[in-house]
């Protein structure tokens, strides 16, 4: 239960502590983190090898792998940050966004929207800016300990939003809120059932999910591919991507060949936007679990 008072204690701290003193902690955390865990040296050295240029040298892949741990630091102070604030306020933390129009001329055609994001900058932002603004759903992976789960969805829905598990029962809920106009998002960069289908990510296949290819075509909903980046402590650039994938209606009839097709463009903007700030990338288990043997720098002994 140590990370779970350590949870409480920051989101009590935020809201007296300066933002650059709360990020400086951070930093520290992940540098211990660095230093500490061989497993996390090995498996954000791996991401930023298949994200970064194949001419990066060792000393470059270091320097974004350890971006890549003060990114998940910092993404809790964010939370904590959140957890007292008005959803509408944290616009005034925007430096720039970009496709907001699009956005809501695809909200518009009344099909439902899906919003997709990845483990990078700052994704709680998003669902607290579109709280006011859209009745959304978000799927989300069970925390553990419970109570651990049960603290931080407490303060999530402080925003308005509803969360439902990656589950069958979570999917039919998300179909029906679909079908009715409304919003269902999810970050689709990390394989969290151990379901997904192996699929380009990156240069090198990895299990991916494809829950909102799927969704999208059953349902004619378009997809917005979205990213909350840091650009100075505490504020954000918002960007925005608008996807018509392919769908049960307007497909080429070829259900399989439709979700691949959908999975390219899903896949392919996941890509643009991690490699716009790598080092914000703070997904921090294994993407392509195969890629931590012979290649890792500093593999631990017990990576398959």
């Amino acid at each position: 239960m140590i990370k779970l008072a350590l949870l409480r204690a920051l989101v009590g701290l935020a809201g007296h502590v300066p933002v650059r003193a709360l990020y400086l902690a951070a930093d520290l955390g992940a540098t211990l983190a660095w230093f500490g865990s061989r497993r996390l040296r090995a498996t954000t050295r791996d991401h930023m090898r298949h994200v970064l240029p194949a001419t990066a040298s060792r000393r470059q892949i270091d320097r974004a792998a350890r971006g890549c741990l003060r990114s998940a630091g910092r993404y809790y102070v964010d939370f904590a940050r959140y957890a007292g604030l008005e959803p509408a306020r944290v616009w005034d933390f925007v430096d720039e966004i970009e496709g907001v129009p699009e956005v809501f001329a695809a909200y518009d055609r009344g099909c439902g929207l899906i919003l997709t994001s990845a483990h990078l900058g700052n994704p709680e932002f998003i669902a607290q800016a579109l709280a006011p603004l859209f009745d959304t759903l978000i799927f989300t992976e069970q925390l553990e300990p419970p109570a651990y789960h049960e603290y931080v969805h407490a303060v999530r829905r402080r925003a308005g939003v509803r969360f439902v598990p990656v589950d069958p029962n979570g999917v039919r809920e998300a179909v029906r809120h679909l079908r009715a106009g409304k919003v269902a998002a999810a970050l689709v960069d990390r394989d969290v059932t151990h379901s997904g289908a192996a699929f380009p990510f990156f240069g090198e296949r990895a299990p991916m999910p494809r829950g909102a290819v799927e969704l999208a075509w059953l349902t004619g909903a378009p997809v917005i591919v979205g990213f909350v980046t840091r650009t100075t402590p505490g504020r954000y650039r918002v960007t925005l991507r608008a996807f018509e994938l392919p769908t049960r209606r307007t497909g080429s009839g070829d259900r399989r060949a439709d979700l691949e097709a959908g999975m390219r463009t899903v896949v392919t903007a996941l890509e643009a936007g991690i490699r716009e700030a790598p080092d914000q990338w703070f997904a921090l288990s294994p993407i392509w679990s195969y890629g931590l043997g012979e290649h890792a720098l500093d593999a631990p002994s017990s990576a398959p």
